[in-house]
């Protein structure tokens, strides 16, 4: 049995393509009123909250373009699962596709129940076809999170959705009327495995392929004079968001791209921010939001504009891209309309405050709510993240010289079980005695940004 002194904290900052891996209204697939996705209310606290989610492979078309994609429960994005802050979490994962699957809830700390993190080759084995599997924990954080496959490239198709923890003691809980979330998504047509097989060439010199499309909540519409005569597209509807006058709004973004970083608006309407991936701030106003991929915010809105429909817009950061797409048109947009207003196409202006390009939201702008002390540390962990070519010229992400190698036979925490404490070079694992505090140090050598997060965290005795 492991010991008792050491307890391995072991995370792998995958760089696999950096994240390339992941028709209803904003009403459907994103309301908290799934009469049939959960069975207990969310008015009640300290309570099991469950969740059956059915993954499966479909012809859908979110932007008019048909294409085989994973659904869950027959919607995409998938249904918004939600919970209060210290309520016990059962999600029920049914894999009805001819591959395996995972589940992650991403931001999740899963302290005490790192096996249900959904990290293959980490955490647990995949899902296999036909198989449920699941995951059950307490949730003792609160916030904007999202959960979607950790398996290869299944969620920039589709294995996605929100996952939002509420707090009843959130100090800005009286300062709005309602919430809405809000998924940014950059889209391809082309199958994620072909994507994934040219990315993973050495023809493909490192250079990762640039999306599509992008959408909102699942929406948006391609010109479909740009698809492929083979092809079947449409005309498709923007996604739609309604406002009555004089109310607030709390906007819960959450960009779930695989690459493209947004620039997130709304014309006309001030943003104030109010939470940062779980962490609430004091307010901080913004006209245009930067959010990376992974990266989720809070948002106040207050609708004291006149009676009329504006732009919500999705700026997608192409100059970011190592190449771009001539067919691709980067700004997404969506219609807010506030109650009572006419028929009128939005003619509302978009913003001008000028955002610097692929750089995060300024952190010294974000202040913790309440005051937090910065721990003394036991020791620090240098982490030097690159990008280059391997033995057989293909360009992969590298940590401190070593390039990851999955195991998914033998997942890392089932060695933490058997007691192994010696790791090989290219499972990127770093060993420290339990309960100890860490500085980790990344420095990124390569010309690009790059988010970067830690999964299952635990501090207990095995």
């Amino acid at each position: 049995m492991f010991s008792q002194k050491i307890w391995s904290l072991v995370f792998n900052l995958i760089c696999s393509l950096l994240l390339l891996l992941p028709n209803e209204s904003l009403s459907s697939p994103l309301s908290s009123s799934e009469p049939s996705l959960h069975s207990t209310s969310l008015n009640k606290r300290y309570n099991e909250k469950i969740y059956n989610i059915k993954i499966t492979k479909e012809s859908f078309a979110p932007d008019g373009f048909e294409r085989e994609m994973y659904l869950i429960n027959g919607q995409f994005p998938g249904p918004t699962i939600e919970c209060n802050k210290d309520d016990v979490l059962v999600i029920n994962v049914e894999n009805c596709l001819n591959e395996d699957t995972t589940i992650h809830c991403h931001g999740i700390f899963q302290r005490g129940t790192p096996w249900y993190d959904g990290n293959p080759g980490e955490t647990q084995c995949g899902i296999p076809p036909n198989e449920t599997f699941t995951h059950k924990f307490n949730v003792n954080q609160s916030g904007t999170y999202w959960y979607h496959s950790h398996s290869r490239t299944q969620y920039i198709e589709g294995i996605v959705g929100p996952l939002i923890v509420h707090d009843p003691q959130d100090p800005y809980i009286d300062e709005y009327d309602e919430e809405i979330i809000i998924l940014l998504q950059d889209w391809y047509h082309t199958d994620s495995k072909t994507l994934l097989a040219t990315f993973l060439s050495p023809e493909s010199q490192g250079v990762e392929p640039v999306p599509d499309n992008g959408l909102i909540n699942g929406k948006n519409s391609f010109n479909c004079s740009a698809a492929p005569k083979d092809s079947v597209c449409k005309d498709a509807p923007l996604a739609g968001f309604n406002f009555v006058q004089g109310k607030k709004y709390r906007l819960r973004i959450i960009n779930t791209s695989t690459f493209s970083a947004f620039i997130f608006s709304i014309d006309e309407h001030s943003l104030d921010v109010i939470e940062v991936e779980g962490m609430i701030t004091k307010r901080h106003t913004v006209h245009r939001l930067p959010i990376n991929v992974a990266q989720r915010y809070s948002v106040i809105v207050e609708a004291n504009q006149p009676k009329a429909k504006y732009w919500m817009r999705g700026e997608m950061e192409t100059t970011c891209f190592a190449q771009q797409n001539p067919n691709l048109n980067s700004l997404v947009k969506a219609v807010v309309s506030y109650a009572g207003c006419d028929d009128k196409d939005p003619s509302s202006k978009a913003w001008s405050d000028s955002v610097k390009d692929c750089v995060d939201l300024d952190a010294s702008d974000l202040k913790p709510y309440k005051t937090q002390n910065v721990p003394d540390v036991d020791h620090k962990i240098k982490i030097t993240i690159s990008f280059q070519n391997d033995e057989n010229n293909i360009t992969l992400g590298y940590i401190n010289n070593s390039t990851y190698k999955i195991d998914v036979k033998y997942p890392t925490l089932n060695k933490v079980f058997d007691g192994v404490t010696t790791y090989a070079t290219d499972q990127n694992a770093f060993v420290i005695e339990k309960c100890e505090i860490i500085d980790l140090i990344l420095n990124n050598t390569d010309n690009g940004e790059h988010p970067f997060h830690l999964t299952a965290q635990t501090c207990q005795t095995i």
